[in-house]
């Protein structure tokens, strides 16, 4: 059985960034509102996140960073979530982009790019609205290109960006990407990132017109080519899972440290707040409070349950070498979803049992209700898509997830997607 205290597993490393994060926590709840009024988030407290080592999760350790453990990246992440969810989501994303750039780029793109003073941080956008790129000498020249959501983009250095766009999917060559590594130099920040949640991420849309991009920085992948698994080493071994990977490392783990804080901040209010029209002093006190409470709680930690079946399910087929079965991938994309829908859920409870008080902007609550409500409509973590995913694979139905569809070089020969369709 997975022990719900995974940050026993843990290096000594990274126990200490995960102390770092928690160490942040009441100071990122001081800027709260604030960062939902200015819609991003001020210099200060990006270089409090820096200062802690907290951008370098995902970066390799030969470029100075600390390339913890995907589990170690998700439990460090969902703490500084507990403490605002726009910074949770930006570190996540950044230190997840880290990590596929790690995965995906040649290490001739990656030492030149990470030879700088400035820590580096990666923006991404895996799908261009509109991409008109046409192939010169020497490289690509994007003449018209538009990319959203370009989330943390505002604090990034560099942008990996598909020169792909929507009429790919639809001409049915979803399963390749080209990523380009653009500097922020070269890109033009749209600011139109007005929402509801998760205002001080600044997914503002990304545009670039007439800009060349050298050849080098240019990758072409084909989601669907078969890998040879039986021949990748160390680090390399974790290749042939950059898309699974990053479902893991930019989706669920800011969403868990908001479920995470809801359930920490009710509770350390329940004592002393009453419940108005009745004659209960103390919401603590009352018994359909205390169900509320636990119930939310389970769902939490159902939550984390799948997170770490996942990531163990993923970590054993990344040492053995064995192949998914198309169920077992269903099932891990499933449980990311799954794990988001339990959060929500949790938090909405919360809600409802929090007063007319909780709708104010300043109210703690309020805003990881309209943070996580934003985050679990992610397209990695909607549970419509990925329950619809799971439910198609138990039926014998082939997958109609992108994914999935792009993981023949993860799945058992006998289980291609060929032979499903």
């Amino acid at each position: 059985m997975v022990h719900l205290m995974t940050n026993k597993k843990l290096t000594a490393m990274e126990q200490q960034l995960l102390e770092n994060a928690t160490e942040l926590v009441p100071y990122l709840q001081q800027f709260g509102r604030r960062i939902d009024e200015e819609r991003h988030i001020p210099d200060e407290v990006i270089k409090k996140v820096s200062d802690a080592g907290l951008f370098k999760l995902g970066t390799l350790k030969k470029y100075g960073g600390y390339e913890v453990s995907i589990r170690a990246m998700v439990e460090i992440i969902s703490e500084v979530a507990k403490g605002n969810g726009s910074v949770g989501w930006v570190v996540q994303i950044i230190n997840g982009n880290n990590y596929t750039a790690s995965l995906s780029l040649p290490t001739e793109v990656l030492n030149t790019v990470f030879n700088q003073q400035e820590e580096v941080r990666f923006c991404s956008v895996l799908q261009a609205r509109k991409a008109d790129v046409k192939k010169v000498e020497g490289g690509y020249l994007v003449e018209n290109g538009f990319w959203g959501f370009g989330s943390g983009s505002k604090h990034a250095t560099h942008a990996l960006l598909n020169l792909n766009d929507i009429r790919t999917i639809q001409q049915g060559k979803a399963m390749q990407m080209k990523l380009a590594v653009v500097p922020m130099n070269d890109i033009k920040i749209v600011d139109d990132w007005y929402t509801m949640s998760l205002k001080g991420s600044a997914s503002n849309s990304l545009e670039m017109k007439n800009v060349f991009i050298p050849e080098k920085y240019v990758t072409v992948q084909d989601m669907s080519q078969i890998i040879s698994i039986e021949n990748l080493e160390g680090r390399d071994k974790y290749r042939p899972y950059v898309q699974v990977i990053t479902s893991i490392t930019t989706g669920i783990s800011a969403i868990l440290g908001l479920a995470r804080g809801a359930i920490e901040y009710f509770v350390e209010k329940a004592p002393n707040k009453p419940i108005t029209m009745t004659v209960h002093t103390s919401q603590a006190e009352v018994g359909h409070i205390q169900y509320k409470v636990g119930l939310a709680a389970m769902k939490v930690e159902s939550a984390h349950l799948h997170i770490s079946r996942t990531i163990n399910n993923l970590e054993n087929k990344v040492q053995t070498g064995e192949k998914f079965s198309i169920k077992e991938l269903a099932q891990l994309q499933t449980d990311m979803t799954y794990a988001s829908m339990l959060c929500w859920e949790a938090v909405d409870m919360l809600m409802a049992e929090s007063g007319g008080g909780v709708i104010a902007d300043s109210n703690r609550l309020s805003q990881i209700f309209r943070d996580i409500r934003g985050g679990s409509n992610h397209a990695l973590t909607t549970a419509s898509t990925g329950l619809e995913l799971y439910g198609r694979v138990l039926m014998g139905l082939p997958p109609q997830h992108i994914m999935t569809l792009g993981a023949a070089s993860i799945l058992k020969k006998d289980e291609l997607i060929g032979n499903h369709s």
